[in-house]
């Protein structure tokens, strides 16, 4: 496996202290500077530093990891200044920007994250597994409009594939599906689909419709969501649209039950491989390709992008996954966007990097309290 180097920057246990540890997951253990001191399911987790390690090196005697799921209240407690680090969703960056309280207490940072997001798309689904109507639904909107309209005031940098914008694994001469609405017409027609006199396509008496799922914690996959159906709508198809919240959310998207979901697939850089998402032997619950994807010309490019050790030759092997996967796509491929965040301004040294606020050493183990005694 030409990644597994990149396993071993990892912290690392030896293998008999880790057999000696029966509960791994909720007492976890190894050799970084912090250890997990408690830990009160769905409150918070509070690591301290290490006995021996060194307090100038890493000035945090504590570090608290609060759990707060709804996103107002996680702002009004950011606001307040109750917290030194969080997350600020879109909706919320302008009137963070004219908050008075905010302003006093925090900086507002947008920091590129290293994900791709996409629709996913349940190939078992007896509409969906045809892989021209997928083809279609790709060429049904204008992405580009829409990243304008959802992500001000940057956008959002659109993608052909699975790979985040900006990676040069991806293939140059792939181009970002346009708005096409009759080239979307021919593929549905091309598919078998006719439209009925209410407008909507049907194949024999099976109507042409699907079911979307979408977190309720996440106003944006709600807005795209909303902006699908509309154009979906416009070439004869019909998506009915629900919410959830995120636990039952995230459990039917982890057991591929669901027909259509949007979702960010988030890699720790630099690795790509697209093996554990798309290939055939990972569908649940034996990995993560969730929506049952299956193509044997995409497996092979996979599984010989992943053997390949020479970096030249496995870049090329990564891009013709690439091409596979535009070609007959197990996925709407969207876009990569940035994420805002609340600072604290106790917090010196904060950095951010073309990956993100945290896929980088040393990324927040870096932080130091501004002019502050160790706390």
């Amino acid at each position: 496996y030409a990644e597994r180097l990149l396993a071993f920057t990892m912290p690392i246990v030896s293998e008999a202290a880790f057999q000696q540890k029966r509960n791994n997951d909720r007492e976890p253990f190894g050799d970084g500077p912090y250890k997990l001191v408690s830990w009160e399911p769905n409150q918070k987790l509070t690591l301290a530093r290490r006995p021996g390690t060194s307090a100038a090196e890493f000035p945090f005697a504590k570090v608290v990891f609060r759990v707060i799921p709804d996103n107002n209240v996680r702002f009004l407690a950011g606001t307040r200044g109750e917290l030194d680090e969080f997350r600020v969703t879109r909706d919320q960056r302008s009137v963070a920007e004219k908050t008075p309280e905010f302003l006093e207490h925090n900086r507002l940072v947008e920091a590129p994250q290293f994900l791709t997001v996409m629709v996913v798309w349940n190939c078992r689904h007896p509409l969906l597994a045809d892989k021209r109507v997928r083809q279609a639904l790709a060429v049904a909107w204008p992405r580009a409009d829409t990243a304008k309209r959802l992500y001000p005031p940057n956008g959002a940098s659109l993608v052909s594939g699975p790979y985040p914008a900006g990676a040069e694994e991806n293939a140059p001469d792939v181009a970002v599906p346009r708005e096409d609405l009759a080239e979307a017409a021919r593929l549905l027609d091309a598919a078998g689909l006719t439209k009925g006199p209410d407008g909507f396509r049907r194949r024999g008496r099976q109507r042409a419709s699907f079911e979307m799922l979408f977190p309720a914690s996440y106003p944006i996959y709600a807005n795209i969501s909303q902006i699908l159906k509309q154009a979906y709508e416009k070439v004869g198809v019909d998506l009915q649209l629900r919410s959830l919240d995120w636990a039952a959310y995230a459990d039917r998207f982890q057991a591929g039950e669901f027909d259509a979901c949007p979702y960010a697939n988030t890699f720790m850089p630099p690795n790509l491989d697209q093996y554990p998402f798309f290939h055939s032997s990972q569908m649940p619950p034996n990995g993560q390709d969730a929506g049952f994807y299956r193509s044997a010309e995409a497996d092979r490019a996979m599984e010989a992008a992943r053997r390949e050790t020479d970096s030249k030759r496995r870049l090329e092997l990564y891009r013709q996954v690439h091409r596979v996967l535009a070609a007959d796509p197990p996925a709407d491929f969207l876009w990569s966007v940035g994420q805002y965040w609340g600072i604290s301004k106790s917090l010196a040294a904060v950095e951010i990097s073309p990956v993100g606020l945290f896929h980088f050493l040393p990324g927040p183990l870096g932080w130091k309290p501004l002019a502050a005694p160790a706390r």
